[in-house]
């Protein structure tokens, strides 16, 4: 069995047609992500290894919820359940179990720094403006685990637009410090939703007054719906494809998690969607139906002499580029566009 080194305590979902959501956590370099499933069948299990044949593990019931460990979606994957105390890992059977949406959340402070690591002494990946969105991949303490301009790393709680809970009976204060007066004292367990923030200090409304608490005394809530919006086929072809940006290039690769080139990439996309392509960027070029650059709609595959990529809107391509970039964003206009196929 493979180890979970972390449970998060937070459930979150954000729209995406590979419905997931996380509750188990993993290093920031890591390429895969842990997603959210529920079991659909009577019953599933947890088996030692990817084998069918393997010892099984724990036994699930219709309706449980399990961490995939993988981004694939067909076969034994692996996977983590928490029953209480115990937590199981294993691999499950993909057609026992049905994916959930993930959601996104918004920054609510005038800017907020992306770390690598739950630590506010840590390197910034990149730093967010207000009101910019992201994915929430996981609830750490007082961090969230998220992935934001095509970067994987942690936001403080207190730059978060989400509901928390109080864990302790706490003061609602009218300035975000320890010195303001006491405008009212708020019970644990207390749901609130925060109007912004001030470093650590989250301002929130509470029996009809506003005013701040300490970050310090919220969690995430244990879970939190955000409804998927409805997408045509090409913007869940590319919600799909955006999952695996920053992986790896490898010429000749056809996995999207451990490596592939540009075909390879934008086959295997499609294979999820039921559309099968072959492995060559010259040939992609005669599947689907034809459209002109001012019909290009995201989802569409976009032929270059040489390359291919998936439109995913406002000029950009989503697209194994090559071995120093990997998965990534690139302007659709980077090279000579030779046909744009539409096949969904």
């Amino acid at each position: 069995m493979f180890p979970v080194r972390k449970l998060f305590t937070r459930l979150l979902l954000t729209a995406g047609t590979v419905a997931l959501c996380a509750t188990a956590a993993f290093a920031v370099e890591d390429s895969s992500v842990p997603y959210r499933a529920i079991v659909m069948t009577d019953s599933a299990v947890l088996l030692e290894s990817a084998d069918a044949g393997a010892e099984t593990v724990a036994t699930l019931v219709q309706g449980d919820t399990l961490v995939l460990l993988s981004n694939e979606s067909a076969g034994l994957q692996p996977a983590a359940w928490e029953d209480g105390e115990e937590v199981y890992t294993g691999y499950v059977d993909m057609s026992t179990v049905k994916a959930q949406s993930l959601g996104t959340a918004a920054v609510l402070s005038d800017d907020a720094d992306l770390l690598r690591a739950a630590d506010s002494d840590s390197s910034v990946l990149t730093t967010l403006s207000q009101g910019d969105s992201f994915q929430i991949l996981g609830y750490d303490d007082s961090w969230y685990f998220v992935r934001a301009n095509g970067k994987e790393g942690f936001l403080s709680i207190g730059a978060v637009d989400a509901d928390v809970t109080t864990t302790s009976k706490l003061n609602l204060r009218s300035e975000p410090t320890k010195e303001g007066e006491i405008l009212d004292v708020v019970p644990k367990d207390t749901d609130l939703s925060p109007d912004g923030s001030d470093g650590e200090w989250l301002e929130v409304s509470y029996e009809g007054q506003t005013g701040y608490v300490s970050g310090d005394y919220v969690k995430a809530q244990e879970q939190y719906i955000v409804d998927a919006p409805s997408m045509s086929d090409g913007e869940a072809v590319v919600a799909y494809a955006e999952q695996f940006l920053g992986n790896r290039y490898v010429w000749g690769g056809t996995s999207l998690t451990n490596g592939c080139d540009c075909s390879g990439y934008v086959m295997q996309v499609y294979a999820n969607f039921g559309v099968s392509l072959p492995h060559s960027s010259a040939s992609i070029r005669s599947y689907g139906t034809k459209v002109s650059y001012d019909e290009m709609q995201p989802g569409d595959v976009v032929c270059y002499s040489g390359h291919v990529g998936i439109y995913a809107g406002d000029g950009q391509i989503i697209n194994a580029l090559n071995t120093r970039k990997g998965i990534c964003y690139t302007s659709v206009n980077f090279a000579p566009i030779v046909s744009i196929r539409r096949l969904v």
